[in-house]
């Protein structure tokens, strides 16, 4: 299916851009009750998809396994007052496969959010703790503000 944007986001090159930045995620995912459950994450846009590193406990994990569905909302700075809201189908890469891929997205990451260390030896570190599992959000629909 082919992906539908409105706004700023129309344009790959802007919304590349604009991912690119430091800024967080917030990923929406639906509970067991049909409330909505928003937490904030850091995020890796492939050009395509959302890769959101998280624990195989997490709720977040259980509510994409349950339902196939999130949104990934990610704002600037609240001056600019522009963002994006992405919603698709979603899935969970777990096991070895999900560890590997934790550490991959990452190293990505800690180059956007925290530059001032080592990117794979601090994603080896983060991703050797608990069970990491990588949620991928492919967007069908993005929702862009601002300018």
């Amino acid at each position: 299916m082919p992906l539908e944007a409105t706004g700023w986001a129309t344009d790959a090159n802007a919304l590349a851009d604009f991912l690119a930045e430091p800024n967080l995620g917030r990923v929406a995912t639906t509970d067991e009750a049909g409330e909505p459950h928003v937490v904030p994450a850091w995020f890796w846009w492939d050009g395509r998809s959302f890769f959101i590193g998280a624990q195989a406990d997490d709720r977040k994990v259980a509510h994409v396994r349950r339902t196939g569905r999130a949104g990934v909302e990610v704002d600037g700075d609240i001056r600019r007052k522009r963002g994006i809201f992405a919603l698709g189908g979603a899935w969970v890469i777990d096991g070895e496969d999900g560890r590997r891929e934790y550490v991959r997205i990452t190293t990505e990451q800690v180059r956007r959010y925290r530059p001032d260390r080592p990117p794979h030896e601090t994603a080896e570190r983060y991703g050797a703790s608990g069970r990491p599992v990588v949620i991928v959000v492919t967007p069908d629909r993005i929702i862009s503000w601002g300018r």
